[in-house]
């Protein structure tokens, strides 16, 4: 999901030319922390003190920048389902959507809730406020 953030939001459709690609953010992170010079997008959960974090334009990647899309690069996670959705699997959904569950599992994991959201993006990359 990050890579595909990023080429969907900085690459806009251009091709990425050929380079030292990984599946693994966490690999990624390793490299990264141990090659002076390097560069490279990760997700938020794996910035720590040995990674610095570049601007855009000013704009710092934290969670309070993506919250309300000054941050332009970023990404939900996915659930899918089949369509007739059997009640067990609602529950799950349901129970991942909880306060509790965002709050303590998805903030202490190092990714922003839906609940902080402020912005919604579809699947064309259209952005809007969230009416709250």
């Amino acid at each position: 999901g990050t890579r595909k953030a990023f080429e969907s939001d900085v690459l806009k459709g251009e091709s990425a030319i050929k380079a030292q690609e990984q599946d693994s953010s966490g690999t990624v992170q390793k490299m990264i922390a141990a090659t002076p010079g390097s560069i490279s997008y990760l997700a938020f959960p794996y910035l720590n003190k040995d990674v610095q974090k570049l601007s855009i334009d000013n704009v710092k990647p934290n969670a309070k920048n993506v919250e309300n899309n000054d941050w332009k690069i970023w990404a939900y996670e996915h659930m899918y389902t089949k369509k007739k959705v059997d009640k067990k699997v609602k529950k799950f959904i349901d129970y991942i959507y909880t306060k509790e569950v965002q709050q303590n599992l998805v903030k202490t994991l190092g990714y922003i809730t839906i609940h902080d959201m402020k912005v919604q993006k579809d699947e064309n990359g259209n952005i809007e406020k969230i009416q709250r």
